[in-house]
């Protein structure tokens, strides 16, 4: 199988104790709406007829003036939405069959493989869901797609999966970096997986960013914000154009102290999607929903 050409563009580099989080880089597209309760159940009503209709790729709406009292009423509303806070800047994510079918399934591939090693949930780690998190740095927070933790109290998303369309992959950027600098250790979140569709080639997408230490002397003094680089750090391709689909950067491995915060102890291991799991993943999604 030969793999299909790599894109130009490299995924971007963080540094997190330098670079001001962008709450809307990637969405500069969207409509930015005056907020108020009849605006917001129009805009997500209208954009939920939309997904209806078969138009997933429309994730976001952009909200600007968002009043804090009126979370708890929006929250009551139960759409199928994510929510993150920058400020009084309000950014609405649609949440849609293929993209819950892309983070979900993706997350029980990695706990079956845990659970090979004799990890097992609400024992050893918990399943996060979309909980919501404060970052540490600014008025703002953000419900994940997926998160894993290790048990413990007020257990922090170690691991995080967020997904979307290759239209917004920007976006997903913003979103890794989002996570890897909203805590310190030992409650910092190290690992992020992206995970996009782009329609048009029929191809999966997969990026893993994690905390890398900053090239260049670092002091005790020091901020440790300044520490870190969010880096990409490994890629994969699920190419369903062919027969069997054409997959690169398989297996794509998840290191286990990303997942559980600290080192494996035998038979533990780090957690890797082989390129079987992978077309099974893809492929199911693809039948599925008709892409």
């Amino acid at each position: 199988m030969t793999p299909p050409a790599s894109s130009t563009t490299e995924p971007p580099v963080f540094k997190l104790g330098t670079l001001k989080i962008p709450p809307a880089t990637g969405l500069e597209q969207n409509e930015v709406l005056p907020f108020s309760i009849a605006n917001f159940k129009k805009a997500v009503t209208d954009r939920l007829r939309a997904h209806d209709g078969g138009d997933d790729t429309q994730l976001w709406i952009v909200f600007r003036g968002f009043d804090c009292s009126k979370l708890k009423y929006i929250d009551q509303l139960r759409y199928p939405i994510r929510l993150q806070l920058d400020d009084s800047k309000l950014i609405v994510k649609m949440v849609g069959p293929v993209h819950e079918m892309m983070h979900r399934g993706l997350l029980i591939i990695i706990q079956r493989d845990m659970a090979l090693m004799g990890l097992r949930g609400n024992e050893h780690f918990v399943d996060l869901g979309s909980a919501r998190y404060q970052h540490r740095s600014n008025n703002s927070f953000k419900e994940a797609d997926s998160a894993l933790a290790p048990v413990g109290p007020q257990p922090r998303p170690a691991i995080v999966i967020e997904a979307g369309w290759s239209e917004s992959l920007a976006h997903l950027h913003v979103d890794a970096q989002w996570w890897l600098s909203a805590q310190l250790p030992p409650n910092d979140t190290t690992l992020v997986v992206l995970v996009s569709f782009k329609r048009p080639e029929r191809t999966f997408h997969l990026e893993k960013y994690e905390l890398v230490a900053a090239p260049g002397r670092v002091t005790r003094s020091t901020p440790p914000g300044a520490r870190s680089l969010a880096m990409c750090t490994a890629s994969a391709t699920i190419d369903l154009r062919s027969t069997p689909p054409t997959i690169t950067g398989a297996p794509f491995v998840l290191p286990f102290a990303g997942i559980m915060r600290r080192p494996p102890i035998a038979p533990e291991r780090n957690v890797s999607l082989s390129a079987a799991e992978l077309e099974t993943w893809a492929t199911t999604i693809a039948t599925a929903q008709n892409l």
